[in-house]
């Protein structure tokens, strides 16, 4: 292989085979299975027929190319096999020209077997008789073997072969199954694809799209490490390379050989290298580009130009104003060259945007309507997408005055003046049509403030935007190792973007360590370090290392960092406070957060929740309950703020009494939009537990159940809501037959709603409150009574043979005044453990 590899623009059976293998993407399986077929061709009556079909540059000849190459190269198939790989830019308007191109193809690969020589004879024939002498002279020498024809634009020799020839193709090959056909066309004419067409349903087509971005990533790799570039291959895939790529891919439309002549500069850095041969591939296909516009008729003529004029995909609206012409028509047109392959379009909401679906047709226009030569746009904006501002400019200072490079260098920095940065422009609108509805409300504005900081970290955005974590990780992860390619801000907000993401995907050690990497850089941003910390303290809270936690939302407050966070890290602290019954400082904390200034609404009313709660810790029922109702009657309150306060405003009206209260506001929580199912579901239960206290008990059971219905399987619903209907149940005075049937009831509900796990913590947790109850000491036969309803409640209960199991132990340690342990020896030391914890004892 030489240093740098020859590779054919325009024609890839000139490269070695070799190179077109190391260099070849996309379609393995596609080839890979082309090429079984014309085993089974070869070795069997059942000849295959493949079309592949796809724009100019879309890599078919490619493709053909190594399918010749593999099909001549096997060893199996020398002896059954021949191949005619005809020329494409000759013409056959009769079979016997086909045949007699198909036999001077044999005769160039088989020289011995194919003698050019043995076509005099038909010379001195009429056309019908030399048709009968060549067909007969191919299949002699045909037999026992398959003739594989392999040709490009079958498109063009369907229409030099008419109908009559057609049908003359398709009855020699009927008559005479010798010959396997792998062919490629431009478009799927007529003459394939409608039903009355002499070869409707003949070939297997396959339609060839364009490269993905991640197929142009991976064809320029290939390309470099053909070449031994390896510092262009390594840029490539490194995170800017990556982006450099996605951003040109607006430009190339995917287009193979678009990226073929790009990647002589790619991994050159030469822009001589590239503005020659593209120069060149442009002169080529001018031509070809104009007839094909001038086949159109005038109002579709008028569409592609318009469009190939436009530098972005473009809505109807805006076609039919500049047109002078309706929405209706415009569609309609557009309609009619998106079936002929003219055009594009993609979504972006409800509205279509369009556009022309071959960006060298683009390009062939504009310079047929330059009335001067100068830059071409695309490779102008090709060098805005390749180099950043400061990099443009460090090369116009190496260029010499008038050079070709100097041109383009000046052309594209003027055109970043005028019209700003290309790159974070394309990647915007890549992401705005990408994104569904919901992902660009959520995610846009975040990606286009980041595009103001990095491309890095708008991929990353971007990446999380549409579901992919591990690539939007990737992108951090890779600004957060190579920290002296980027500014400190891009840095800071990478350390601070992946703790937050990682620990909402649960990976606590590394969103640590990116919090500690925040921690270790100097100077660092205090706005982005309190949002890391505030975000790994409230992860140290959910494992329940409160020490940490309150270190964390500490050094956030003491730091005077932004209202918000500086009030988001009161609240928690203030709510870790209070739970470990620190309620005064808990207080100060919340009373604090109402202090500060341009604190979001929603932070002050949270404020007066939390401060109701801790009040009511006090048995301050009063200060509770206008906390709360201050939190109610907050402006802009979010939806679970208002819940919580509702929520809580009602537990407090429960324990004074006033049921009636209680039931408005948990019934107005039902009211609430956009809350999680967990409130629903603790409402409905209070309500059920309020209309227990009151005496309609067929109400709260269907209140009762109604609750238990939102419940999933990652529910956390407020279970001191079950313990205290249990306990109700319990202290309830009711005769020994009433209550059983009340509990049969109960256990019924919470069996169909497969939530029997939460009415048997419920249970094992009221003996803990029987045994605590200094006050009153059960009598056995209550004691008795009780577990005889629960056992026939539970019979067919799967989910409480435990709970039922450990009731029964409990309630004989109860029978033992708590104080013979030996009882609870009838259990397994699992299961002994459980009702220790239960009855607060230490194992003797």
């Amino acid at each position: 292989m030489s240093e740098s590899a020859f590779l054919s623009v325009f024609t890839p059976s000139r490269t070695a085979p070799e190179d077109l293998e190391a260099i070849f993407v996309q379609r393995h399986a596609l080839l890979a299975d082309a090429v079984e077929r014309v085993r089974e061709s070869a070795g069997s009556g059942h000849k295959h027929h493949l079309l592949f079909v796809g724009p100019r540059g879309t890599g078919k000849s490619h493709l053909l190319t190594l399918l010749v190459h593999r099909a001549g190269s096997d060893e199996s198939l020398q002896q059954s096999l021949r191949i005619a790989w005809l020329n494409e830019d000759e013409t056959s308007t009769t079979l016997l020209e086909l045949l007699r191109r198909i036999y001077l193809a044999l005769s160039k690969r088989y020289p011995n077997d194919y003698r050019a020589g043995d076509l005099e004879p038909i010379y001195d024939l009429d056309a019908e008789a030399a048709e009968r002498l060549l067909a007969t002279l191919l299949l002699e020498k045909l037999v026992g073997k398959t003739l594989l024809v392999a040709l490009e634009n079958l498109d063009a020799l369907f229409e030099g072969l008419g109908k009559a020839g057609q049908q003359c193709l398709r009855a020699f090959i009927q008559e005479h199954p010798v010959m396997t056909i792998i062919a490629t066309a431009q478009r799927l004419v007529d003459d394939v694809s409608k039903r009355n067409s002499t070869f409707f349903g003949f070939f297997q087509t396959e339609m060839l799209s364009t490269l993905s971005v991640e197929d142009a990533a991976e064809l320029l790799s290939k390309i470099a490490a053909l070449n031994r570039q390896d510092k262009a291959a390594a840029f490539l895939r490194s995170p800017t390379g990556r982006s450099r790529v996605r951003a040109l891919h607006h430009l190339s439309g995917g287009n193979h050989r678009v990226y073929l002549v790009l990647s002589q500069f790619i991994t050159g850095d030469n822009i001589n290298a590239l503005v020659e041969p593209f120069a060149k591939m442009v002169d080529e296909m001018t031509p070809y580009y104009q007839e094909r516009i001038r086949w159109l008729p005038a109002q579709q003529r008028k569409i592609v130009e318009f469009l190939c004029s436009r530098e972005r995909p473009t809505p109807v609206k805006d076609m039919a104003r500049h047109l002078f012409a309706s929405q209706q028509t415009i569609s309609s047109q557009l309609k009619d060259l998106r079936a002929k392959g003219y055009v594009q379009s993609a979504q972006r909401g409800r509205e279509s945007l369009y556009e022309i679906a071959e960006p060298l047709m683009r390009i062939c226009v504009e310079i047929k309507e330059n009335q001067s030569p100068g830059p071409l746009r695309l490779l102008v904006d090709f060098l805005r997408v390749w180099y950043d501002g400061a990099q443009l400019d460090e090369r116009l200072s190496a260029c010499g005055e008038g050079s070709l490079a100097r041109n383009y260098l000046q052309a594209a920095i003027d055109r970043n003046s005028v019209l700003g940065n290309l790159r974070a422009q394309l990647l915007l609108e890549d992401f705005r049509n990408e994104l569904n509805d919901e992902q660009r409300d959520k995610w846009m504005s975040i990606i286009e403030t980041a595009s103001n900081l990095s491309e890095e970290l708008t991929l990353a955005c971007g990446e999380f935007a549409k579901g992919n974590n591990e690539v939007g990780m990737n992108y951090l992860e890779d600004i957060c190792r190579e920290t002296d390619k980027y500014p400190q801000l891009v840095i800071e907000v990478a350390y601070g973007f992946a703790a937050i993401e990682y620990f909402e995907f649960g990976r606590i050690e590394a969103g640590i360590r990116m919090v500690d990497g925040l921690l270790e850089l100097s100077n660092a941003s205090g706005e982005i370090l309190a949002v890391a910390l505030n975000n790994r303290g409230a992860t140290y809270e959910r494992l329940g290392m409160t020490d940490q936690a309150l270190k964390d939302y500490s050094r956030v407050i003491e730091m005077g960092a932004a209202p918000e966070e500086t009030a988001n890290s009161l609240i928690r602290r203030g709510r870790i406070m209070g739970n470990l019954g620190e309620i005064e400082a808990a207080l100060k904390d919340f009373d604090r957060v109402v202090e500060l200034h341009d604190v979001p609404p929603d932070s002050i009313a949270n404020a007066h929740y939390n401060r109701g709660v801790a009040l009511g810790r006090l048995e301050d029922f009063a200060g509770a309950l206008a906390a709360n109702t201050l939190a109610i009657e907050s402006p802009e309150r979010s939806p679970e703020t208002l819940a919580n306060a509702l929520y809580n405003r009602g537990a407090l009206y429960s324990l004074a009494g006033r049921l009636e209260d209680a039931e408005r506001d948990y019934a107005r929580i039902l009211t609430i939009e956009n809350l999680p199912d967990d409130i629903f579901a603790d409402a409905h239960s209070a309500l059920a537990l309020a209309s227990f206290m009151q005496g309609r008990w067929t109400e709260g059971i269907g209140r009762l159940a109604d609750g238990l219905a939102q419940l999933t399987a990652n529910s956390q619903p407020e279970e001191a809501l079950f313990k205290a209907m249990v306990s109700f149940v319990y202290t309830s005075s009711l005769s020994t037959t009433a209550r059983q049937q009340r509990i049969a009831e109960f256990g019924q509900v919470f069996e169909q709603r497969h939530a029997t796990t939460y009415l048997g913590e419920a249970l094992i947790h009221h003996l803990g409150t029987i045994h605590r109850n200094l006050n009153e000491t059960p009598s056995p036969d209550n004691l008795e009574q009780w577990y005889a309803a629960w056992e026939a409640a539970g019979t067919n209960s799967e989910a409480l043979k435990l709970p039922l199991r450990l009731l029964r132990t409990g309630i004989d340690f109860l029978k033992t005044g708590a104080q013979d342990l030996s009882v609870l020896l009838d259990l397994n030391q699992e299961e002994r453990q459980i009702l220790v914890q239960t009855f607060g004892l230490e194992e003797a």
